[in-house]
């Protein structure tokens, strides 16, 4: 059946409609008589209006750009690069957390932790190592040997840019279940993510995750993490999953698997493993990566638990054959340890920030800088990064420029040619959302 001329008309409006465009056609009034202004079209039948009373002819243009548009290709993402931060060792002697005491007996760590807040909040991720569980509600905190930090010291982390931290370590269970789940929970309640320990066993079978969004695409990245073991304390009997140990490398094999099923573009594992106050590689460590690395499946590996710092490597083997970049242990972040009181090298630590990009073909580490971060044990316990010095006369708070430079020399020789972050990382823009873990 031959379409009406008013049948064509509508499908013709119809499909301009659809395309966007504003499409105005307006008759001189009177030309169709009772619809003054507007379009009247022929009758059902398809008779044609006498002459007289026939509308202008409408040529209608259809713009260069919205044919095009049609006919292009999808856009293609653009690149994304990102910077994740580690920190060392937070091990809060009781000389520590008097430094951190107010007069009303809370506790304000920011003025320990301030500064070196824009090399944390510079980085698009930061996570920290929580060495030690906090003191459960009603426990007064307390140091070394069975540690138990105050419940503030999670608040001043995430107010400096910190968003997730490592729970798995010697000390996870100095206080018991009853501190690994405040812990949790704390950490959960300011926002933070965690690795290490869990609230569940299905807790536990999950890593962290963390995704990054830039303009037009999402980076997921993963973190796990596991222990050696907890100073011979038992995992409770109740929650025998509570802290990942001991490190069990098919274990985190499975769950960079499992992980990058869900979706992970990136597995970063923290290892809590050597020999305390060596920055010599152990046996037990060399293994761990090795069998990380070949199993094609950890990005990057972070190392901790000797409190001194320890080299960056990358590692043969890792995702696609690319290498596995890898520190071997990042040393101490805070703490009360010195020279004088356990050995050298105590007293200063290394950040390191893990560059990320993400483009069409997928997703890869492609690199590791690190930046030296040192306490004054003697005047509250400031923290400050050596490479801010230049900038202060070659002095570091109290700590003199004699003080800074030896601390400097010790942590560049054990770190080698691996390259020197030298200033704050920038921010990529890139908005951060932290993955609950249930």
């Amino acid at each position: 059946m031959r379409p009406s001329p008013r049948l064509l008309v509508r499908l013709a409006l119809s499909l301009l409609a659809g395309s966007g465009l504003f499409l105005g056609l307006v008759a001189a009034a009177g030309d169709w008589p009772g619809l003054p202004g507007l379009i009247t079209l022929p009758d059902a039948a398809g008779a044609t209006p006498p002459v007289g009373l026939r509308p202008p002819s409408v040529t209608v243009t259809v713009p260069r750009s919205l044919t095009a548009a049609r006919t292009a290709p999808p856009a293609v993402p653009s690149e994304l690069t990102v910077t994740v931060a580690f920190g060392g060792d937070l091990l809060t002697h009781q000389p520590v957390n008097q430094s951190a005491a107010a007069r009303d007996g809370s506790y304000d760590f920011t003025p320990l932790l301030t500064g070196v807040d824009p090399w944390i909040a510079g980085a698009d991720l930061a996570i920290c190592q929580m060495e030690v569980p906090l003191a459960p509600p009603g426990v007064a905190p307390t140091g070394y040997p069975i540690f138990g930090a105050p419940s503030e010291l999670v608040g001043d982390l995430a107010e400096q840019g910190w968003d997730g931290c490592t729970t798995a370590s010697n000390h996870s269970l100095d206080k018991g279940w009853a501190g690994v789940s405040h812990t949790i929970e704390t950490l959960r309640g300011d926002g933070l993510g965690y690795a290490g320990t869990a609230l569940t066993e299905a807790d536990s079978l999950l890593p962290q995750l963390y995704q990054l969004t830039g303009s037009d695409q999402t980076l997921t990245i993963a973190h796990i993490a596991a222990t050696y073991g907890t100073n011979g304390l038992p995992l409770p009997s109740d929650q025998p999953w509570a802290v990942a140990t001991p490190i069990e490398t098919s274990r985190l094999v499975d769950q960079a698997v499992a992980a990058r099923a869900a979706g992970a573009d990136i597995v970063i594992a923290s290892i809590h493993a050597g020999v305390e106050y060596q920055t010599q590689l152990s046996a037990e460590q060399k293994g761990i990566v090795a069998r990380l690395a070949a199993s094609g499946q950890i990005d990057a590996v972070i190392g901790d638990h000797p409190h001194v710092s320890q080299p960056i490597e990358l590692v043969s083997g890792g995702v696609n054959n690319r290498g596995m970049w890898t520190i071997y242990s990042l040393g101490n972040f805070l703490s009360n340890q010195t020279d004088g009181v356990v050995g050298p090298n105590t007293d200063t630590g290394a950040v390191v920030y893990v560059t990320i990009t993400k483009d069409p073909a997928g997703a890869a580490v492609t690199g590791m800088t690190w930046s030296g971060v040192t306490v004054d044990s003697t005047h509250g316990h400031r923290l400050y990064m050596l490479q801010d010095a230049a900038a202060n006369g070659g002095d570091l708070g109290q700590i003199g420029s004699a003080g800074v430079t030896l601390r400097y020399d010790r942590l560049r020789a054990i770190m080698g040619s691996a390259p020197e972050q030298l200033s704050p990382p920038t921010p990529s823009g890139a908005s951060l959302v932290v993955v609950p873990r249930q």
